[in-house]
């Protein structure tokens, strides 16, 4: 092994020491008092570990329906998305010659220019008009067809589904939705997959959104609950880490379920034109 490449590999350890760190320090916070997460000098172990954050957020929260509701809304709306996007992307990458395919594509690329800051009023009206306030559909519907999404999977079916094999399908009698879910879907599983733990790492963590929308305790997902535990004169801390890691838990499980497609999808050139 060369000196640069030691040197690279040392480089890159300390970085993710850095990026870890925080995590680190949320998990060992959880198991701490509140006497020692502000203690000087910091406890780097605690020990014995301390459980009771835990009995008391779910004694005192209703974090297990916080939790079931963040797995709808986010589940929901991730698989939403994906079929969405990859079903626009399909369209978008393989009928060039459709009418309005190209002006439609670059309007689509256009909206990614709009500040999402800028939309929440209208999109707000709507849902309100539609009766979804306060409904998971009020988070799992807005957003589902997004530009970026469907850019990411126009690339990436461009350039990995071959025409020939969507021949030979038609050509057998299959359906363009036979083609589509059959062909186009188990090539598109690294774009997919990359895809998914993004769209669920946005839509887990959403709070300004749901704020807005979700009005009832029993309606809460895990963001809002976490947000509400701060208090103005007394913040309980303890309870606090651990609800954070608790909410952060289930997205580090889905990333190394999908870890190797999500690293296939990002190293294959899914944006390569």
């Amino acid at each position: 092994m060369t000196p640069h490449r030691i040197g690279l590999y040392i480089l890159l350890s300390l970085l993710a020491a850095i990026f870890l760190f925080p995590f680190y320090w949320l998990a060992i916070s959880a198991f701490k008092t509140q006497p020692q997460i502000f203690a000087t000098p910091p406890v780097w172990l605690p020990f014995p570990p301390v459980w009771d954050n835990f009995t008391d957020i779910w004694r005192e929260t209703r974090i297990f329906r916080a939790f079931i509701n963040s797995v709808v809304t986010a589940g929901g709306h991730c698989i939403l998305a994906l079929f969405l996007c990859s079903l626009a992307g399909y369209a978008f990458a393989k009928f060039p010659l459709a009418p309005g395919n190209r002006p439609l594509f670059v309007f689509v690329l256009g909206t990614m220019m709009i500040p999402v800051a800028v939309t929440l009023i209208p999109v707000f009206v709507i849902m309100m008009k539609m009766g979804l306030v306060n409904t998971y559909w009020s988070l799992i519907i807005p957003g589902a067809a997004s530009a970026f999404g469907i850019f990411w999977m126009r690339q990436y079916i461009r350039a990995h589904v071959p025409d020939d094999l969507m021949h030979a399908a038609r050509i057998d009698g299959c359906s363009e939705f036979g083609i589509y879910w059959r062909v186009v879907l188990p090539i598109a599983k690294p774009a997919l997959a990359a895809l998914g733990i993004m769209l669920m790492i946005s839509a887990w963590n959403n709070l300004m959104w749901a704020f807005l929308m979700l009005r009832t305790e029993a309606m809460q997902t895990l963001p809002i609950l976490i947000y509400l535990m701060q208090g103005e004169t007394r913040t309980p801390f303890g309870m606090l880490m651990a609800g954070g890691l608790l909410a952060t838990l289930p997205l580090i499980v889905v990333f190394i379920l999908f870890q190797r497609h999500f690293i296939s999808g990002i190293t294959t050139g899914a944006i390569k034109a």
